[in-house]
């Protein structure tokens, strides 16, 4: 699979299968191209699950996370929510770390987001959304034109990040979306843009590009794909790189999995507090305290704090520093009188979903908004046929 997966003829170009010509339509920065492509993608996506998220009269989005009927806990463990009473349980998967049930102080932002858990691409569903589509074939073809090098750091970081995550949601959208998750983590090998001429897959970005390794379904894959993911000796997409490793990407980069960060349109000016307050809300999201008062982190944070250098004390420092004091003072109360461990990571769970942590309805005003000139080609027939092996 890895040969198979490494080797560049065999490598999809997403753009090829939605067609290669350019439009007369180009955005003012490669910046814009990429958040243009974030929003249009997660437009289509809030169209496709069922019900949609989002209807073409820009009513208002429906939060799903919230919703105590978007999870179905399958085991239950003890834990109490510091929002809770002291006498109540709070019931969590720990391969969960959204459960939530409405506790907006408890949850943050992430209690009133839009949730995928799954998209539906039969004909009448693809029909909805084919102007979008269009849209977006439009988009893409521009990234040939397109080059990395002359973006400053700032702007890498928010480029490679929206268009790490388009590419992942453009590929289950046009290639279906496995049940298994290793054939959905070979997907995300597979699929590529062609960016300044250069064939880039999500992986290519994560690795070699952001230096941010995310959790694989397996630790042989890791092992596996690491040797084989460094650009080579004089490989001109070395300049596409980051300056400097970023841990906050842990917190921006979505695969389709359960416990990854919510999606998010990432801008050069503004790209390092966004991703701060990516890390604060998923935090906040994702923060428990079992009733043996053991802090609960997910596995993405002890990833961030490895990248990081921090300590115990360190994490445990950042964990209140992301939380309203309500929340800090039930830290506070794990700490007193514990010599031992009192942190314990919860498992990362690759089953599918998707997060969106901006407003998506009115990115589809913006989207709909722009005029794209482009062949009228119908994307329906290609999209039907692209399913994976």
């Amino acid at each position: 699979m890895l040969q198979y997966a490494q080797n560049a003829s065999n490598i999809i170009s997403l753009a090829e299968h939605l067609g290669t010509c350019i439009s007369d339509h180009v955005p003012d920065t490669p910046n814009k191209l990429s958040e243009d492509m974030i929003k249009c993608m997660s437009v289509i996506y809030c169209k496709l699950t069922d019900p949609p998220l989002i209807q073409n009269s820009f009513s208002s989005p429906i939060s799903s996370v919230s919703s105590a009927s978007a999870f179905s806990p399958q085991e239950q463990h003890d834990m109490w929510s510091p929002g809770l009473r002291n006498n109540s349980s709070f019931d969590v998967r720990l391969d969960n770390p959204f459960h939530v049930e409405g506790l907006k102080e408890f949850s943050g932002p992430y209690s009133t987001m839009l949730e995928v858990p799954w998209i539906f691409r039969d004909s009448e569903k693809l029909a909805e959304v084919e102007n979008l589509l269009q849209n977006f074939r439009s988009l893409i073809c521009k990234l040939e034109e397109v080059d990395p090098r002359k973006l400053r750091h700032e702007e890498k970081l928010a480029f490679w990040i929206n268009i790490h995550n388009s590419l992942v949601m453009h590929a289950f959208l046009a290639y279906g979306i496995p049940q298994n998750n290793v054939k959905r983590f070979f997907l995300l090998l597979r699929a590529a843009y062609n960016i300044g001429g250069h064939t880039i897959s999500a992986d290519t970005i994560q690795c070699s590009i952001l230096g941010c390794r995310m959790p694989r379904p397996g630790q042989w894959l890791r092992l596996l794909i690491s040797a084989r993911t460094k650009f080579k000796a004089g490989d001109r997409r070395q300049a596409y790189a980051i300056e400097h490793p970023e841990p906050l990407l842990h917190f921006a980069l979505c695969s389709g999995n359960h416990s990854d960060p919510a999606v998010r349109a990432y801008t050069p000016k503004k790209v390092i507090q966004e991703l701060e307050t990516a890390k604060q809300e998923y935090i906040r999201a994702t923060f428990g305290v079992r009733k043996d008062l053991k802090i609960l982190l997910p596995k993405l944070v002890e990833s961030f704090a490895k990248d990081s250098s921090l300590c115990q004390a360190g994490i445990i420092e950042m964990v209140q520093q992301s939380l309203p004091e309500s929340l800090c003072r039930s830290i506070r109360k794990c700490q007193v009188g514990k010599s031992r461990k009192s942190i314990e990571w919860s498992p990362h769970d690759f089953t599918f979903r998707l997060v969106y942590g901006y407003d998506v309805s009115t990115s589809l005003q913006i989207i709909s908004s722009i005029h794209f000139s482009s062949p009228n080609l119908s994307v329906m027939p290609e999209l039907l046929n692209l399913l994976l092996c």
